[in-house]
């Protein structure tokens, strides 16, 4: 097995994290305030994160972008992720993030990150972002535009059972479902393990028209027991699982006081024992969609 790729993880400015509330409060970013200041939010710069890829045998991150409101916002994370990319060509993936509802604007900075080394959309949550995805046109633009390319988009989804916390919105399954099928040839990935939508795959309409379906382990711990690695893959199989551990958030609370990759490294490699199952989890399936 070669090195790990965590297909979900966050980059920000040294300034977001001195003062998230007056950051948010200046750019009109009060929803990711709202979480990042209320749960077990850690932060790391340039030189912590690249230390503990290395502690925990984490070759390369997929920079994901949050589900900014403001397209100008987006924007500007954007440029950040590209030139954190350059800097660290070997270790860090950039992915775009973009606000459909700036329409015609969004679509063409979209355009040129793709353009400038972006290797696919996300993290996208309409129900934050404010657009429909069913009827909103830039968005279904931009589905058009990276099924075209096959550039992976990572969507944000909640799962419908669970506990409540600040800043927390629901995210309607069959939207989902409705993209997959809208998008046949489009890869789309479903963070924090689809919100529970593996299970529904067992429907025998649904499983037919998932095989562009992939699900990341984002905040795995904080949400699910560690049997959730060998449930997904009796449901799933390993082909559609990408690791991901939404880096910097402290996603063993009770254990780690800053961010850490290491634990979730430890727990799928527990959990999932078959070696080459663990290589298409941990590496072979982000390589293959990254076109690595």
């Amino acid at each position: 097995m070669t090195g790990i790729i965590d297909w979900h993880t966050h980059r920000y400015p040294e300034e977001l994290a001195a003062d998230p509330n007056r950051w948010a409060a200046e750019h009109d970013e009060h929803h990711w305030a709202e979480l990042v200041t209320n749960g077990p939010q850690g932060w790391a710069g340039r030189g912590k994160m690249l230390a503990d890829m290395q502690a925990a045998g984490v070759a390369k991150c997929v920079l994901q972008g949050w589900y900014w409101t403001r397209q100008e916002t987006c924007h500007w994370h954007n440029q950040q992720h590209l030139e954190w990319a350059r800097e660290d060509p070997e270790h860090f993936i950039p992915m775009a993030i973009v606000q459909p509802r700036a329409g015609e604007e969004a679509f063409e900075q979209l355009i040129w990150a793709v353009d400038q080394g972006c290797r696919g959309i996300g993290e996208i949550m309409p129900t934050v972002q404010g657009f429909d995805m069913r009827t909103d046109p830039t968005w279904l633009k931009i589905c058009e535009y990276a099924q075209e390319r096959h550039l992976p988009i990572t969507l944000h989804v909640t799962e419908p059972v669970g506990h409540d916390y600040p800043g927390r919105v629901d995210t309607p399954l069959m939207d989902y479902v409705w993209l997959a099928q809208t998008f046949p040839q489009l890869p789309i990935v479903l963070a924090h393990w689809g919100g529970g939508l593996p299970f529904f795959l067992l429907h025998r309409q649904l499983r037919k028209n998932f095989k562009n379906i992939y699900f990341d382990t984002a905040a795995s711990p904080l949400l699910y027991d560690a049997k959730v690695w060998q449930t997904v893959m009796a449901l799933v199989g390993p082909e559609r699982i990408l690791f991901g551990s939404d880096y910097p958030l402290r996603i063993y609370p009770r254990y780690d006081k800053e961010a850490s990759f290491t634990r979730l490294v430890e727990e799928v490699k527990a959990e999932v024992s078959n070696r080459e199952e663990l290589a298409q989890i941990v590496t072979g399936n982000a390589k293959r969609l990254l076109a690595l």
